[in-house]
């Protein structure tokens, strides 16, 4: 039969088989072709790997680096576009007749639309795989349980009313289990997995287990380390975005497993301060003033806004606070101010 030599086989390889599919917008064939005089895949060493990163995989950002860089979820199958679309054909379909062409010919295009997202899904897997092959020789992404995350919630049985049972938010859990599977962590790591091994990279699946949560700056392990994508550690004060130090701790568990010396290092997170505790004021007993904590852009703020404003009010051109006085009888704070 007819068909489009997308690719032509090379001089000196042999076809061992041919696989037919039947897809939405036609046939497709796949050989398998094979020349034994051509080399297997370089296999990569521990002590020849130089520079490592790690990878967590996410909802909100697809992948997550240990250097900080992180890649975006376009959702394919997910957004309000896609949805909205798939859905107005969805109902077409239901409005046919059973078994008319009409009927046939909607659900090709329902059909032509899921290979669609399913080809564009793919296009961007493997443009992932190559950047992630740029960062480093040693890939560190998590080891998940994919089929344990979509699994359904257990049932709660209700004791006051036998044969009744709560709600166990399985209801809710269903929109999780769609974002998993448009993502399609599996399939993505498989790509990056045949990249690694065809470049002579090193990659190796890590136990994700309280990676968000374990600071890797002091190994302290703890719940509260972690609120949404913020992480802040409870023992000493270090600050990241979550899903990037998870990759941190991802890589320094890789590194652990194999038990080799990066000699060049990839530049992770930055160790920031933590700046969102409340400072205490710092009182002067002397002369009874409290002394505010500003920051000098701040301050600078505070005095181009006056400039532009006509009211006279505290805190414009005509008027600065400069201290607060304490109140020993009442809640209120007084406020000393000092005329230019």
């Amino acid at each position: 039969m007819r068909f489009h030599n997308s690719r032509p086989v090379p001089d000196g390889f042999k076809i061992k088989s041919a696989t037919v599919r039947l897809k939405a917008d036609g046939l497709y064939v796949s050989l398998r072709i094979e020349d034994k005089s051509v080399p297997a895949f370089p296999v990569v060493a521990p002590e020849d790997v130089k520079t490592a990163v790690g990878m967590d995989m996410g909802i909100t950002k697809l992948v997550n680096f240990s250097d900080g860089s992180q890649i975006n979820n376009p959702k394919l199958s997910t957004n309000k576009k896609a949805r909205s679309r798939l859905r107005i054909r969805q109902r077409r379909i239901n409005r046919k007749k059973k078994g008319s062409k009409n009927r046939r010919k909607a659900g090709n295009r329902v059909a032509r639309t899921h290979q669609k997202i399913t080809n564009k899904r793919e296009a961007l897997q493997w443009q992932i795989a190559s950047k992630a092959l740029k960062k480093a020789d040693g890939l560190f992404p998590e080891d998940l349980n994919i089929s344990g995350m979509k699994s359904r919630c257990k049932p709660k049985k209700d004791e006051t009313n036998k044969g009744r049972f709560l709600s166990n938010g399985q209801s809710r859990k269903h929109g999780l289990n769609r974002s998993i599977s448009d993502a399609s962590w599996y399939s993505l790591l498989k790509k990056i997995e045949y990249m690694a091994a065809k470049h002579g990279k090193l990659f190796h699946k890590v136990n994700p287990r309280y990676s968000s949560q374990e600071c890797s700056s002091c190994g302290h392990t703890h719940k509260d380390n972690r609120d949404k994508e913020k992480f802040i550690c409870t023992n000493c004060g270090y600050m990241s975005h979550a899903d990037i130090k998870a990759a941190v701790t991802l890589k320094q568990r890789g590194v652990e497993a194999y038990g080799f010396t990066l000699s060049c290092r990839v530049k992770d997170d930055k160790k920031l301060v933590r700046r969102d505790s409340s400072e205490p004021a710092q009182l002067d007993l002397g002369l009874g003033l409290c002394k505010m904590p500003t920051s000098e852009s701040t301050e600078g703020k505070r005095r181009r806004s006056a400039r532009k404003s006509k009211r006279e009010v505290p805190g414009n051109s005509e008027q600065t606070m400069v201290a607060v006085q304490l109140s020993l009888f009442g809640d209120n704070l007084a406020y000393t101010a000092k005329a230019k």
